[in-house]
Formats: structure tokens, C-alpha cells, sequence
């Protein structure tokens, strides 16, 4: 029993481990986040960085290809140019959004203004649920920024069960944050590892060769 016990240990913390394994994901989870936080410094190259926090995470940390720095700064190299478009418009439409509710907020009262915040305030849930998808399919996908946008409304519209589990993920990753700023260090790459889950499936299902669900 003894043996049994020593021989797990060992291959507990040996350099196959799941002590080894564990923490390295974690480490990688931490540099992940740290190179989005470099990435979106600009704010023009959030989505890049997205979309490179994205395609490191989900193959490096949970695919266990390559490494998070090489891969990180391969994709935000080639996504540059095609997210900014995508990153412009969601960022525009999402400001417009936001402004239009500050403005009913101050001049409208009664029944009407209360339709018309909860109107935008949707408008905008959705804008950032599809934002969800967008960065990812432009990790995966070669296609044109236009194509990208529509692709991720149809995708959160065909998924809506794992859009919702969605939106909930990145809403208390946000709240989490704001409770504990240091947070920021880690959160961007865990959240990103789990939405992976709930991603990857419906992305694998419309590649161009796989079939759709």
C-alpha cells in the first residue's frame, strides 16, 4: 500500500504529472491573458487580440498544439488587417446603442422611455453574443470580414442555448473583474478555455467540409 502510495506521488508531481500538467495550463492560462492585454493596448487591435487569445487558448491550453506565445502572435498577425472592420463596426453599432439609451434615459419618462432602454439594452446583448462568435470563426475561418459578421448572428441565432450559456460565461468573467481588478491576469484566458466548450463544436460543425448539425 505504501509503494502504491509513493509511486503515486511521484507520478503525481514527476514532469508528466497532473501536478506538471495542472499548473502548466494555468501558467499558459496567465500568459494567454497577459498577451491579450498587450495586444489590445491600441483598442483599434482588440478583436486581433481576441481572436489570437481564442485560437491560443483553444489549441495550445486545451489541444495541447504548440506554444502560447508562437501561437498567439501568428494568429493576431493574420487576423490584424480582417479584424479591424469586424472589431469598427461591432464597436460603432455598440456605441450607438449605448449612447441612444443614455439619451432616453435623460429626456424619456413614463411607459415609452422603459420600452425603448429595454429595447436598446437587447439590441446590445445581442450585439455582444454574436461578438462572442465573431472573433473565434475569424480564428478559424478565411473568409471576408462581412461574411465573419453574418456568420456569427447565425450562428448565436441556430445556437441559442449555447449563445445564452454564452453570454452568462462572459457576464460574470466581466463582474469578476470588476470585483477584483489583479482578476484581469487570469479571467480573459479561463473564460476563453470554457466558451471554447461550448464554441468549438458549433465551429467544427461549419467548417466547409464538416456537416452541419
Amino acid at each position: 500500500m505504501k509503494g502504491h502510495w509513493g509511486g503515486g506521488i511521484r507520478d503525481a508531481f514527476g514532469y508528466e504529472g497532473a501536478f506538471y500538467t495542472y499548473t502548466g495550463k494555468i501558467f499558459d492560462l496567465m500568459l494567454a491573458s497577459v498577451l491579450w492585454l498587450l495586444g489590445s493596448l491600441p483598442i483599434v487591435t482588440i478583436g486581433a487580440a481576441n481572436s489570437a487569445l481564442y485560437a491560443s487558448v483553444s489549441r495550445c491550453v486545451r489541444m495541447d498544439i504548440g506554444e502560447v506565445p508562437a501561437q498567439f502572435w501568428k494568429s493576431y498577425r493574420r487576423d490584424l488587417k480582417s479584424s479591424l472592420p469586424i472589431w469598427i463596426g461591432f464597436g460603432a453599432a455598440a456605441f450607438l446603442l449605448l449612447l441612444n439609451i443614455g439619451i432616453i434615459r435623460s429626456k424619456a419618462e413614463g411607459l415609452a422611455g422603459i420600452f425603448f432602454v429595454m429595447f436598446y439594452g437587447f439590441l446590445t446583448l445581442l450585439l455582444v453574443i454574436a461578438g462572442c462568435y465573431a472573433f473565434p470563426a475569424l480564428s478559424r475561418f478565411e473568409m471576408p470580414a462581412g461574411w465573419i459578421i453574418k456568420l456569427s448572428f447565425y450562428l448565436m441565432i441556430r445556437h441559442l442555448p449555447s449563445s445564452v450559456m454564452l453570454l452568462a460565461l462572459f457576464a460574470g468573467a466581466y463582474m469578476l473583474v470588476l470585483w477584483k481588478i489583479g482578476l484581469v491576469l487570469i479571467v480573459p484566458g479561463t473564460v476563453t478555455l470554457l466558451a471554447s466548450f461550448l464554441i468549438e463544436p458549433i465551429l467544427e460543425r461549419h467548417m466547409p467540409d464538416g456537416k452541419e448539425g
